[in-house]
């Protein structure tokens, strides 16, 4: 079934004008090591690209049953650094956040700040994660990390429940907790803003 749902979503994709890229989050990957993911996609749950300049890292720290990214990922990630320059900008792709949101509800990556400091000589990096279910902005020291809402399954917010719990579905309120992301690009050296959208 869940190797039927993936090739549903490969298909649909497809169809969109734009490069794609995959990576898989902890329902795609978490309870096999990944392999029915990597059986449909292929690939790498771990890797980078490049696209117009920008130096892109795909990290997984989904498919160890622990919420970790590893000793071999680490060192992955070490060795594909030395071979940027300082100045490069790098956006991180990341399913859990790289720190320690909510530990309690899965919501952290356990040796995430060893990645973090990895990331840290470099002068423009960008962090975008998910696995919240929640619009989120952190900094650690100059390096930001961002989360939107989800487009499905809202999540309770931190401290209003005892447990992660999904939010009941409202008929008088359908889209209540989802949003997407919306990024607007301006002329080159002016200030980024992002925007949180909410459906309906």
């Amino acid at each position: 079934m869940r190797r039927q749902r993936l090739r549903e979503f490969q298909d649909m994709s497809r169809s969109l004008n734009v490069p794609v890229r995959y990576f898989a989050g902890e329902h795609d990957a978490s309870l096999d090591r990944g392999e029915a993911y990597l059986e449909v996609f292929g690939g790498q749950l771990n890797y980078t690209f490049e696209h117009r300049g920008i130096h892109f890292i795909v990290l997984d720290n989904i498919s160890d049953p622990a919420p970790i990214l590893g000793a071999k990922q680490i060192a992955w990630l070490k060795d594909d650094l030395t071979r940027q320059r300082a100045d490069q900008p790098i956006v991180v792709l990341t399913h859990r956040p790289l720190f320690a949101m909510y530990p309690q509800w899965d919501w952290a990556t356990r040796d995430g700040q060893q990645a973090i400091d990895l990331l840290m000589p470099f002068k423009n990096v960008t962090v975008f994660y998910g696995h919240v279910h929640h619009e989120h902005h952190q900094n650690t020291g100059h390096i930001a990390h961002h989360a939107s809402k989800a487009v499905m399954f809202p999540l309770s917010p931190v401290g209003t429940a005892e447990t992660k719990t999904q939010l009941l579905w409202d008929a008088a309120q359908p889209y209540k907790g989802l949003g997407w992301r919306a990024v607007r690009a301006t002329a080159s050296g002016a200030t980024q803003q992002m925007r949180e959208q909410n459906i309906g």
